[in-house]
């Protein structure tokens, strides 16, 4: 790895040091200096958790415990302010699991365990970003919490075109190449980084190819930017092939910056995720912890550990099995429900082999635009994405309105993310007959609409 990593740093990362607060530490030291708590005023002795077991397929529960007497250690680190890259115990299993399923192409990797997906988004921005100045690139349809941290972080964005298999390319590569001439960007920087949800894509479901992955890792070489890979739908594989890799599995040279979260595989009240990066930017993050999150929480990352550490290894990967095995149920209970119900003239939508969405895309070639109107296509295409999603609120079925995950609110497109994850099976397929009435009554009143 010979990239000067440093050039990325923002002002604020590069002015940023360690806490002063974090003092010298060794089993022969006294330290009359840190302000800890003594664990004898720890109220928590112990915490049992009812857990489901792999040895029943996860049909039943069994009861796992850490006391004070049994594992002091872990008791008292979880109780007591640690370190800001997490739990000793937890770390030894996230750096066994990073390794299994994302080892990096480069030795000089770490990782940080962090407080959720959206708080190391946040952190990763401050670490590369200087507001009002920098850019960033994104898919033309993305996740609304990268929009949403841009804009008071003044980050400037500019969106890559998506087919049907997700973002092209070529159309990036085209965007690059043309940077400085280009009407739109001749006046921006040159991008610092590309925001991408390469598996299982929130919101059209779409998973990247191993194709795509790598050459997009070849053009951040190429024009010297950084790829933040957010992948939270890593685990939830619904075909039966063989995992696609991560872009770490390409990265050479440190660009790729990892999240993982814990949210979807397991719980999101637990607020756990992981970033895995070169040691420079992992360096830089953990110091950001210490005088913001300080660490995700410790009770939060205990409580995974005591998960994992019943489960053993063959466990975790059973319950990845069990998760996918419930997820492909819904995804196909929902699809067949489609299959049946919806206009197929009308909307068109994909079947996704990762993850919790899938996209409806409206046939705008049958929802014509009247003769006259004063509307631009790119309002016509708001106005019937409204009255599909108003003529579905009528019918008590909510959908996502697209337009939330436009880059460019005036795209000439009009869709909805539908989820398969949350409702139960018999009320999907009943949300499935309303929509598709709902979709044949707007078509209906906007054809007559004068």
């Amino acid at each position: 790895m010979t990239v000067d990593l440093s050039q990325f740093l923002s002002r604020e990362a590069t002015l940023r040091k360690g806490s002063v607060m974090v003092g010298a530490k060794g089993d022969d030291l006294i330290s009359l200096s840190l302000g800890l708590p003594s664990p004898a005023c720890f109220p928590l002795k112990g915490i049992t958790l009812d857990v489901q077991s792999p040895k029943s397929n996860f049909q039943q529960t069994e009861t796992i415990s850490r006391t004070i007497e049994t594992h002091p250690d872990e008791i008292i680190e979880s109780c007591q302010y640690m370190s800001s890259s997490g739990l000793k115990y937890f770390n030894q299993w996230i750096k066994q699991y990073v390794t299994d399923y994302f080892l990096p192409g480069y030795s000089e990797w770490d990782f940080i365990i962090q407080a959720g997906g959206t708080q190391s988004l946040d952190a990763i921005f401050r670490m590369l970003i200087d507001p009002g100045e920098d850019t960033a690139l994104c898919e033309t349809l993305t996740y609304p919490c990268f929009l949403e941290t841009c804009v008071p972080l003044r980050i400037k964005t500019i969106s890559i075109e998506m087919d049907e298999n997700g973002i092209v390319p070529s159309k990036l590569e085209e965007t690059l190449q043309n940077w400085n001439i280009n009407e739109t960007t001749k006046n921006l920087k040159k991008p610092k980084l590309i925001y991408l949800m390469p598996t299982g894509h929130n919101p059209t479901g779409i998973t990247l190819s191993i194709e795509r992955r790598r050459r997009i890792v070849e053009l951040a070489s190429i024009h010297n930017f950084l790829i933040v890979e957010d992948d939270p739908y890593y685990h939830l594989q619904l075909d039966e092939n063989e995992h696609i890799p991560s872009l770490l599995k390409f990265d050479t040279e440190g660009r790729v910056i990892r999240i993982d979260s814990f949210s979807k595989m397991l719980m999101p009240g637990l607020r756990v995720s992981i970033v895995t990066a070169n040691k420079l930017f992992i360096k830089k993050l953990s110091m950001h912890n210490e005088l913001s999150i300080h660490s995700a929480a410790a009770s939060s990352q205990l409580i995974l550990q005591m998960i994992f550490s019943n489960w053993g290894e063959t466990g975790f990967k059973d319950w990845l099995s069990h998760l996918q095995d419930l997820y492909r149920r819904r995804r196909d209970v929902l699809l067949n429900a489609f299959k049946k119900f919806i206009p197929h003239d009308l909307v068109t939508y994909n079947e996704p082999n990762y993850g919790m969405f899938l996209w409806i895309n409206v046939n705008l070639d049958q929802f014509k635009k009247p003769q006259g109107s004063s509307l631009s296509d790119s309002k016509w295409a708001t106005k019937v994405e409204d009255s599909v999603y108003n003529a579905a609120l009528k019918c008590n079925v909510v959908l996502t309105k697209g337009h939330w995950f436009m880059h460019h609110k005036t795209m000439k497109i009009a869709g909805f993310r539908a989820t398969y994850a949350f409702v139960d099976e018999d009320k999907m397929i009943k949300a499935a007959e309303l929509l598709g009435k709902a979709i044949k009554n707007s078509y209906e009143l906007l054809c007559n609409e004068k």
